[in-house]
């Protein structure tokens, strides 16, 4: 906490940090994110005496990593140029310092209450209101004349990514085999480009009074994702806690099922959402599969740090086979009997 004490200090006049409350004294609170494939520590920090932080410091988690917290720094300035800000249910960046080579970002804090498992189940109709709303609000980043290579950018090259991080899995190959195949139908149509999140779930969601969501952690963000992906990962998250499933796998297929399969009812705010991007609603099984496959190929790039030492295969493909979205898509392309239409 010193270390981020001491960068506060030393630029506390070109952050301007009196302008979010911070005239000399404030109190940090250092957390450690438990998840392995989390690159970055974060520090809230809150004006003294204050209840609610009024900036988040990121720092890379390993030294020298610092392509995860610019990643984010670029994304949300690219996201204030395109209007997308607070008011938006993001975070805006305040400024990206060097110091001794190691990256720091120092960026507004969300305010509003955690979206945990209990909040979602108290009112899981606002829930899914809020989440439709901020997904809604991502702005459209290339047009579908602009977007002609989606699909190798979107889903063939992160998967291609993903076969080079274990090149000698049979299982993920084949799956990945089984998934261009399946989605032959979608690779022919034509998509417009969106902002995507990536990891609308728990710790990153926050709802205010006003039923808005405030989305932290964008690290996994890109400015030219796929309509729907952040919906239905949204979505599969609220169902997940509408049915006390988020510490079970077996539980969370039956989750997706519930949700996803016909007469789902995440069926029908997808093809909402989809209505409102243009989207042909016969695509929504398809962006369905594509989410899960897309969700687990960005692990080539949360797992980077690991992927960097020596002996290190067999706990990368635990870390990807064991994940909760390696599952959801396994089941999608192996198991799943989806919706005929929309």
């Amino acid at each position: 906490m010193k270390y981020i004490d001491q960068i506060l200090r030393e630029n506390f006049r070109d952050l301007d940090l009196e302008q979010v409350g911070l005239k000399g004294r404030w109190d940090i609170l250092l957390l450690t994110p438990q998840f392995v494939t989390s690159r970055h520590v974060v520090a809230l920090i809150f004006a003294r005496g204050a209840q609610v932080p009024a900036l988040v410091v990121k720092i890379p988690r390993q030294p020298g990593d610092n392509e995860s917290v610019r990643k984010e720094a670029d994304v949300l300035l690219q996201l204030k140029a395109l209007g997308v800000g607070s008011e938006q249910g993001a975070p805006e960046v305040v400024g990206v310092l060097n110091v001794g080579g190691q990256t720091v970002l120092v960026e507004t804090a969300v305010v509003g209450n955690l979206l945990e498992p209990q909040r979602v189940v108290e009112n899981f109709p606002l829930a899914v209101a809020a989440g439709m709303k901020f997904v809604a609000a991502m702005p459209c980043t290339r047009t579908v004349p602009e977007n002609t290579d989606w699909y190798e950018r979107t889903i063939a090259g992160p998967l291609s990514e993903l076969a080079s991080l274990l090149p000698r899995d049979a299982e993920v190959a084949e799956l990945i085999d089984r998934t261009h195949e399946v989605l032959e139908p979608l690779r022919s149509k034509q998509l417009p480009a969106v902002v995507e999140h990536g990891d609308l779930s728990y710790h990153n969601l926050f709802l205010q009074p006003n039923g808005r969501l405030q989305v932290v952690d964008w690290e996994r963000s890109r400015l030219d994702g796929l309509p729907a992906h952040d919906l239905i990962f949204y979505l599969q998250y609220i169902g997940q806690s509408q049915e006390n499933a988020l510490a079970s796998r077996r539980l969370q297929l039956r989750a997706f099922e519930n949700a996803f399969s016909p007469g789902g009812w995440a069926v029908g705010p997808v093809a909402e959402h989809l209505r409102l991007r243009n989207v042909e609603r016969d695509l929504l099984p398809y962006l369905v599969i594509a989410t899960w496959a897309r969700s687990t190929a960005s692990m080539t790039y949360r797992l980077a740090g690991q992927a960097e030492h020596e002996g290190e295969a067999g706990n990368l493909r635990t870390a990807v086979t064991s994940d909760r979205d390696y599952w959801l898509w396994r089941h999608a392309v192996t198991d799943w009997t989806p919706p005929l239409t929309a």
